[in-house]
């Protein structure tokens, strides 16, 4: 419609639309006509390729599949015990009885690190009594041993060893040297020093560490001196202190840069408030990174000096003339108690005042204080420089990764990294623990991780080389009060006729055999495999060509043999708006449903298909048909008009109309199999070459394509420039008449203009 101004019948009274709309609709029919018949146009080409899909997965599938009697080589096996062992035998497997034993699986390499813990290095001022643990003391003296040589007076001597164990205590190894030497051992815990003694039947001691000792006991207990010197007397050692290394609890602050975190993890969220009696304040955050430093520099801001001697773990306050007052909100935890500065709890306190001795107040709340965020120097200092190797896979083509841990470096960056270099990392935060597993099964895998020992067991994950695995593959090896444990990856292997065969997963293709391996097999208890034809899966191929022969003859049969929709002619807008939605569908299906109707291509396509089904085929010298094998339709009067070309296989349980036949097809097969596949792939050939023609390109189809679908693009294109064309026409059509009715209305208005003026010359 164009943009022309057009005027309704204003001075002549008519209703010059309709007349316009009743001279157009000639012109108005042809658009709409137009329009309908390249809207069936669509609808036929949609159901067409609809059925060529049907028909190509057909063609390409199905027959071209069956045609070969490579398709009917099915197998099928049985497994003696199938809890050892899945098998799925191919069409390749050979017949017959094989023996497999599992000997066994393919793991992922995992290693469950140890339970870390602070480490603290030596001396370190000691607080211990008589329930210490000797680990607490020094890690490295669990699985130590003390030799202990007795002299009594008839000149006769006796030597005893007595070992750290994980969880002796200080009274447990005086009670275990007493019992087994009668050489008495006491602890006092003010002075913290061991005092020796011969004891009763005994003229003198000799004390000495063992050669395969990890650390000198007699360090620890502050007796070196007395290392293979005769005791005849009491001696008392030196006041113990740590000589190595000690996991967990310390109170040995490090300088000002310790952080209150570390000595009491419950801190962090509260404030510390100074007042000085002058007015000046500070409020200081503890959060997870504050130290003693920080606290100190604020403080400093306002006036008060404060200064930490690491030698006596204590803090001074000095706040000159001025009164200072210190008070903690927001937490659960006294700051000034963990700092030592109870004191301030009484008031405000003037001039220099002295902590008490910093100590860790709670160390249950710190044993398992680690997060992922934490930095790994704050687990052992001595860990910065420090390298370790994460060494995936095995031979050439083994992955190596150097990870090497900085200041900076925290817990997650450390797992990160193990990450890159190909494994699976975490650390769980609850148990305190790095968790490290292969990405997958098999040697191809596995892993290791060596390095710095040192380092190594600071993290948690040192795996003693020279420990061979158990049965099970597993390594375990303990240090200071935790275990790590290492399962070593390793490859799946099986034998199959005496000869073994190796994989990265516990799946295996052998001679035609897909093997899944589920458990392992006893030595002399081998499972048997038993491959043979599975004719029940060649009568089930047999069976699915038919149904899917059936569903697409059955379509086409409906579409040809579709009644007339003559009586159908396409809705209008208008006709829509007065139906319901369920009404216009019926109606457009009907219109569908008959555009193929006695179609010749439809026809050719549906006669070659019955010819192969219903041929004759000679098969070693023997002539032969479908319904030999009680393969045919049903009678006329047994079929009805949807079904008359569908196929049926006499003693079909799934079949209705002949699951009480005799089931002559499965009869055949266990007779003749050769014969029945013979047949089978002759027809199966002979449908697929019919389809192939009927598929191959011309000047109006394309390549697999059974229906004219280039002439039809060409229709539905030229369609739609006759339908512009149309439009346009009707639009010019429409204006023409317009403009001359427009000027019938102007010419009529300047003739009833005319006739006023001469009125009222007139006077009338």
């Amino acid at each position: 419609m164009s943009d022309l101004l057009r005027m309704t019948g204003m001075y002549s009274g008519m209703d010059t639309e309709a007349i316009i709309q009743s001279l157009v609709s000639t012109k108005r029919q042809k658009v709409t006509t137009l329009k309908n018949d390249q809207k069936k146009l669509e609808w036929k080409q949609n159901i067409w390729q609809d059925l060529n899909s049907k028909l190509y997965g057909l063609y390409s599938k199905t027959l071209s599949n069956l045609r070969f009697s490579s398709a009917f080589a099915k197998k099928k096996t049985k497994v003696s015990d199938p809890t050892k062992a899945t098998i799925i035998a191919s069409d390749g497997a050979v017949n017959g009885s094989q023996t497999l034993k599992v000997n066994q699986l393919a793991k992922s390499g995992y290693l469950t690190g140890a339970a870390i813990s602070k480490v603290t290095t030596g001396p370190v001022k000691s607080n211990w009594d008589e329930n210490t643990k000797l680990s607490d003391m020094n890690a490295d003296l669990v699985g130590s041993k003390l030799e202990i040589k007795t002299e009594k007076a008839d000149g006769t001597s006796a030597t005893t060893q007595i070992q750290v164990t994980a969880n002796m205590t200080i009274q447990n190894f005086m009670d275990a040297v007493k019992t087994q030497t009668g050489v008495e051992m006491t602890f006092d815990k003010d002075a913290q020093k061991m005092t020796v003694a011969p004891g009763s039947g005994n003229t003198s001691v000799e004390l000495a560490g063992t050669s395969d000792s990890k650390a000198s006991i007699l360090q620890s207990f502050g007796l070196a001196d007395y290392s293979r010197e005769p005791i005849t007397t009491t001696v008392t050692g030196e006041e113990m202190k740590t000589t190595g290394k000690i996991y967990g609890a310390a109170n040995n602050w490090n300088g000002t840069q310790t952080r209150l975190s570390d000595i009491n993890k419950e801190l962090v969220g509260e404030t510390l408030s100074f007042k000085l009696s002058n007015g000046k304040t500070a409020d200081i955050a503890i959060t997870k990174t504050t130290t003693l430093s920080d606290i100190i520099k604020e403080a400093k801001k306002i006036g008060v000096d404060m200064e930490f001697d690491a030698n006596s773990q204590q803090l001074t306050v000095n706040s000159g003339n001025e009164s200072l007052e210190l008070s903690t909100k927001g937490g659960s935890t006294s700051i000034l108690q963990a700092l030592g500065l109870d004191k301030y709890s009484d008031g405000a306190q003037k001039g220099e005042v002295v902590g008490n001795v910093i100590k860790l107040e709670n160390p249950d709340k710190n044993a398992d204080g680690f997060e992922n965020d934490s930095y790994v120097k704050d687990i052992d200092n001595d860990l910065i420089g420090k390298k370790i190797t994460l060494t995936v896979g095995k031979g050439l083509n083994a992955k190596t990764t150097q990870i090497e841990i900085t200041g900076d470096m925290k817990i997650s960056d450390l797992t990160k990294q193990l990450r890159e270099g190909g494994v699976n990392a975490s650390f769980d935060e609850t148990n305190q623990r790095l968790f490290i597993s292969s990405t997958g099964t098999g040697t191809e895998k596995g892993f290791s991780i060596t390095g710095n020992d040192e380092a190594l067991k600071s993290l948690g994950i040192y795996v003693d080389p020279s420990a061979k695995p158990n049965e099970d593959g597993i390594i375990s090896t303990d240090y200071h009060g935790s275990q790590t444990t290492m399962i070593v990856a390793q490859d799946a292997e099986i034998e199959l006729n005496g000869a073994k065969f190796t994989s990265s997963s516990n799946t295996f293709n052998v001679n035609g055999l897909a093997i899944t391996a589920n458990a392992k097999t006893n030595a002399d208890e081998p499972v048997t495999i038993t491959t043979e034809t599975d004719y029940d899966g060649i009568y089930e191929m047999m069976k699915d060509f038919i149904t899917e022969y059936n569903e697409i003859m059955n379509e086409m049969n409906k579409l040809y043999g579709a009644d007339s929709a003559r009586k159908y002619d396409m809705l209008s807008d208008e006709q829509k708006e007065s139906m319901s939605e369920e009404e216009v569908e019926k109606w457009e299906d009907t219109i569908k449903g008959s555009l193929l109707r006695r179609d010749s291509t439809l026809y050719s396509i549906m006669n070659s298909m019955k010819e192969a089904v219903n041929g004759k085929y000679t098969v070693n010298g023997k002539e032969m048909y479908l319904k030999d094998l009680g393969i045919g339709t049903l009678s006329y009067f047994q079929s009805t008009k949807e079904n008359r070309y569908s196929l049926h296989i006499d003693g079909d349980p799934d079949d209705e109309a002949t699951a009480t036949e005799k089931d002559r097809l499965k009869e055949a097969l266990a007779a003749d199999p050769e014969q029945v596949i013979g047949l089978f792939t002759q027809m199966a050939k002979k449908m697929y070459d019919s389809l192939h023609e009927s598929m191959g390109s011309t000047e109006y189809s394309s390549i697999y394509k059974v229906y004219e679908d280039k002439r039809m693009k060409i229709d539905y294109d030229s369609y739609t420039q006759k339908i512009k064309d149309a439009e346009k026409e009707l639009s010019d059509y429409e204006d023409k008449w317009y403009k001359k009715f427009s000027a019938m209305e102007v010419a009529l208005s300047k003739l009833q203009s005319n006739q006023s003026t001469i009125s009222s010359m007139l006077g009338m």
